[in-house]
């Protein structure tokens, strides 16, 4: 299932893709429903003059918390969920990258204690499992349970 998350969803776009969704953020209401129609996205918004257009859904809630677990729950995406799967700047899936290519562009501390890196294909940012890590995985279970 993919999504766009229009200009007043910006932080729903994010922890939509750190539950490895397929989601991009587009703030002009055209564009956006241009996209739509062509890659067969939903529109995610809370812009009412959108609430009755094709393929969109209408989030009444300003709580991101209330407005992830809308979707998590109306879409049924539970079992699709896939953390930090996805670069969280251009949305594209993450692979994994041998830790030696890495070396030099991440900090000393990060390179000498951790093993498992990924790399966004498209803008080289590269991600790894810290302590950051662990404390979204915890907030974002919390949220949807």
């Amino acid at each position: 299932m993919k999504f766009i998350c229009n200009g007043m969803l910006g932080k729903l776009c994010r922890y939509l893709r750190i539950c490895g969704m397929d989601v991009i953020y587009c703030n002009e209401g055209m564009k956006a429903l241009l996209l739509a129609r062509k890659e067969e996205r939903i529109i995610l918004t809370r812009n009412t003059r959108l609430k009755d257009k094709e393929n969109t859904f209408f989030i009444e809630s300003e709580s991101l918390p209330a407005q992830l677990r809308i979707i998590i729950n109306h879409f049924a995406l539970t079992e699709k969920l896939n953390f930090f799967s996805r670069c969280l700047c251009c949305n594209e899936p993450l692979v994994c990258v041998e830790k030696e290519k890495i070396k030099g562009r991440v900090p000393y501390y990060t390179y000498k204690n951790f093993d498992e890196f990924a790399e966004c294909p498209k803008c080289q940012r590269v991600y790894w499992k810290g302590s950051h890590y662990q404390r979204m995985l915890r907030e974002i279970k919390k949220i949807i349970e």
